[in-house]
C-alpha cells in the first residue's frame, strides 16, 4: 500500500481538478465564506452566544460533509454539482458527532500538557511580558509562549494525521462515527510520515496562496480540498467493502 500513496500525485490531482471544476468550486467556497461573515452580525451575549456556536457548528459540519462528497465524486471522475451537497445530508448528524469527537479526542493532549505545565511551575504571569517594553522580559515571556505552543502542536499534528481520513470514511463508506475513526487510525500507522509530507505540501500550497493575496487564498483552498480527496482515494480504493478490515482494505500490507 505504501508504493500507491504518493503525496506529490495527490496535490498535482487536486491542482488538475481544481482548474476543471474551479467556477463550482469557487462559488462554493464564496457561499460558504459570505454565510460565515453573516453570521459574524449575530449578537454574541447571553443565550444568543450559545445559538451562534451551535450555528457555527451544524454550517461547519455541513460544508465538511458537502465538500467531502464533493471532493470525493471528483477525484472519481464524476462532476461536481452543488445537488450533492443535499445527497449528503443524510450523514449530518454523524458528521456533527465526529467532528465533536475529533475536537474532544484532540482537547485532551492540550489539556493534559496545560495541567502539567502549570504543576511544574510555569509562570502564566510571564507571558505578559511580550507586550513588555524590556526587552528581557519579552524575549523571556517569547520563548515560554514558543516552549509552550510546541508541547501543545506535536499532540495535535500527531492526532491531526492519525484522523485524517475519518470525515471522508465516513462519508464515503457511510460508517459510524467510531468505525470512521477506528478506520482512519488502522489506515494512517504506516503511512505516517508520507500524511505529514502530504500535510507539509498543503501548507507550502497556502504560503504560495497567501503571497498571491486574495484570490490566491481561493485557490489554495480548493486545490488543498481537492487533494485530500485524491490522497484518501489512494489509501482507500473505490472497491473496498469494509474499510475497518485490513486484509480487506490493504491499508497494513500490498
Amino acid at each position: 500500500m505504501e508504493n500507491r500513496v504518493n503525496p506529490t500525485a495527490a496535490v498535482k490531482t487536486g491542482w488538475s481538478l481544481t482548474k476543471e471544476h474551479l467556477i463550482v468550486s469557487l462559488g462554493l467556497i464564496l457561499g460558504y465564506c459570505v454565510v460565515n461573515m453573516l453570521m459574524g452580525f449575530l449578537p454574541a451575549e447571553g443565550i444568543m452566544s450559545l445559538v451562534s456556536s451551535l450555528l457555527t457548528l451544524a454550517i461547519s459540519s455541513a460544508w465538511t460533509l458537502g465538500m467531502t462528497r464533493i471532493t470525493i465524486c471528483a477525484v472519481d471522475g464524476e462532476e461536481p454539482q452543488f445537488s450533492m451537497f443535499g445527497e449528503a445530508m443524510h450523514r449530518f448528524g454523524s458528521m456533527v458527532l465526529l467532528m465533536l469527537a475529533l475536537f474532544g479526542i484532540m482537547m485532551v493532549p492540550i489539556i493534559v500538557i496545560l495541567i502539567i505545565a502549570l504543576i511544574l511551575g510555569f509562570n502564566v504571569d510571564a507571558l505578559e511580558g511580550i507586550v513588555s517594553s524590556n526587552p528581557y522580559e519579552m524575549m523571556e515571556a517569547m520563548q515560554s509562549m514558543g516552549m509552550l505552543f510546541l508541547l501543545i502542536m506535536i499532540p495535535c499534528i500527531y492526532l491531526g494525521i492519525r484522523f485524517i481520513f475519518a470525515p471522508y470514511v465516513l462519508v464515503d463508506r457511510g460508517l459510524g462515527v467510531v468505525d470512521s475513526i477506528k478506520a482512519s487510525w488502522t489506515a494512517s500507522a504506516p503511512i505516517q510520515g508520507r500524511i505529514l509530507v502530504f500535510m507539509l505540501l498543503i501548507f507550502l500550497a497556502y504560503i504560495i496562496g497567501f503571497v498571491c493575496f486574495f484570490v490566491g487564498l481561493f485557490i489554495s483552498t480548493i486545490t488543498a480540498l481537492y487533494a485530500q480527496a485524491a490522497f484518501y482515494r489512494q489509501v482507500f480504493p473505490a472497491g473496498i467493502q469494509d474499510p475497518l478490515m485490513v486484509e480487506d482494505a490493504n491499508v497494513v500490507m500490498n
